[in-house]
């Protein structure tokens, strides 16, 4: 039933359709003072360790808005201020605040409104538990960073990657795949796996599934034939991938080509151990990076641009690798191939100067995804996009410190709020990039320019520093 301190301009009929309510419902003076609380109030305070006695009839909720710990001090003055403007000026207030428990989680609703009852204002709120919503809320949240952080490493890979079904039907063939087998994308799609397969091969594809959804085979070496008959040897990475009930609904692939490592006689071991550690890697990255960008895409053409733009990006930076037998890259190349597709049609005056450096495989790769998150966000806010600005990129390099790069985009004009806007190209830029190569990295932006630098040691230059 309902519990109030009865004051003389609140009659019956007030009580009895607050008591009505399922939210938990206080009624306050315009002081602030609880006047009246209804049962579901009430058994709220007797189920949380609340005032089981009184239920808060005659303390001031002001006063414990001001002393509750609501997860900030800011949430606790915004709920105050919207309280006290309610009262002031009759405009409903509604807002989420925390409500941690010792041992829970909790998020409630608070919807207020002015009452008054002759001349006499009163405020009454109703607190409704939203814990379950504000969960899913901040999943999908999290969820969509994951996915934004799989999408950029999917996008550096250089490797052939390829998706099929429990039926053994191709259901997605990556532009590496392409270059690999000879089958475009629209061949490959729809066809058996076991196009590759050549006439003597010793399993099936349906008995390779069976053991990978065992869990009894993560790697392992196949001789494959690409569409013109030559063959391929390849290091297979492969894993189920699961929808979020537990279901595995196809297999995930990585094919190295190994074959010429395999004419290698001398060097077979040595380049069949680097390859079954790159498929690990690789393989973590990718599998990852797909789910994380299937949970955060709204649509497949989204997905299949942000997943093919990086993916593009780190093969043109596993390109220059491959050219330089995985062993170094020329830093100048590497500039040059990241911001070619993005400089098509463009205006921006474009500048690219510094003294030769051969980057490590590590760098290479991770200085590439940066240049691609660059130009990317130059497109959307800087000089590749309003084309009146200029980009210079320059770096320096000497024994001590290593090698200092600079991106500087001037004559632009910076969003604040876009600019603001933390996704995984900003992590990439700020942690992911330096941390892998123990490096450091400063963002600078102001009204016209931005200015991006990193600082990467000179173990991480294939060739010692002049």
């Amino acid at each position: 039933m309902l519990q109030n301190s009865k004051p003389d301009a609140l009659n019956s009929s007030h009580f009895e359709l607050i008591d009505a309510m399922t939210d938990e419902v206080v009624i306050t003076d315009a002081a602030g003072v609880i006047v009246a609380v209804n049962t579901a109030w009430k058994m709220f305070c007797e189920e949380n360790g609340g005032d089981a006695q009184c239920h808060y009839v005659g303390a001031n909720y002001f006063d414990i808005c001001n002393t509750a710990v609501m997860g900030s001090v800011v949430q606790a003055k915004d709920v105050l201020r919207g309280l006290r403007t309610t009262l002031k000026t009759g405009t409903p207030y509604a807002g989420e605040y925390p409500c941690d428990g010792p041992r829970v989680r909790r998020w409630f609703q608070l919807n207020a409104n002015r009452m008054v009852v002759g001349k006499t204002p009163y405020l009454l709120m109703q607190h409704r538990n939203v814990t379950t919503r504000r969960i899913a809320h901040d999943d999908i949240e999290k969820a969509h960073v994951q996915a934004e952080t799989f999408a950029a490493l999917v996008a550096t890979t250089g490797e052939a990657i390829l998706t099929y079904d429990l039926e053994g039907r191709i259901i997605s063939w990556n532009p590496a795949a392409e270059r690999l087998y000879g089958y475009t994308e629209q061949e490959a799609l729809g066809q058996s796996v076991e196009i590759l397969y050549p006439e003597d091969a010793p399993k099936g594809i349906l008995e390779y599934r069976d053991e990978i959804i065992a869990g009894g085979l993560r790697q392992f070496d196949a001789l494959r034939i690409a569409k013109d008959g030559s063959e391929r040897h390849v290091v297979i990475s492969c894993t189920p991938i699961r929808t979020l009930s537990g279901d595995i609904v196809s297999i995930s692939n990585i094919h190295h080509d190994v074959t010429a490592t395999r004419h290698a006689e001398a060097a077979r071991d040595l380049v069949a151990r680097e390859a079954i550690h790159r498929g690990k890697n690789m393989l973590a990255l990718v599998t990852a990076m797909q789910r994380q960008t299937a949970a955060s895409a709204n649509s497949l053409e989204e997905f299949n641009k942000a997943f093919g733009d990086r993916i593009q990006a780190l093969a043109r930076s596993t390109d220059l690798l491959v050219e330089g037998d995985w062993s170094a890259a020329d830093l100048n190349a590497l500039v040059r191939a990241q911001l070619e597709p993005f400089l098509q049609g463009a205006t921006a005056a474009v500048t690219v100067s510094g003294p030769p450096v051969e980057l490590s495989p590590q760098a290479l790769q991770l200085l590439g995804m940066a240049l691609h998150e660059l130009a990317t966000n130059s497109t959307k806010y800087g000089a590749l996009k309003e084309g009146q600005g200029a980009i210079d990129c320059h770096w320096s390099k000497n024994a001590n410190e290593g090698l200092h790069f600079v991106w500087a985009e001037t004559g632009i004009s910076v969003d604040p709020a876009a600019r603001q806007k933390k996704g995984f190209g900003s992590k990439v830029l700020s942690v992911l990039a330096p941390s892998m190569v123990d490096g450091t990295a400063e963002t600078i932006v102001d009204a016209t320019s931005l200015t991006w630098s990193v600082t990467i040691p000179a173990a991480h230059l294939a060739l010692p520093a002049e």
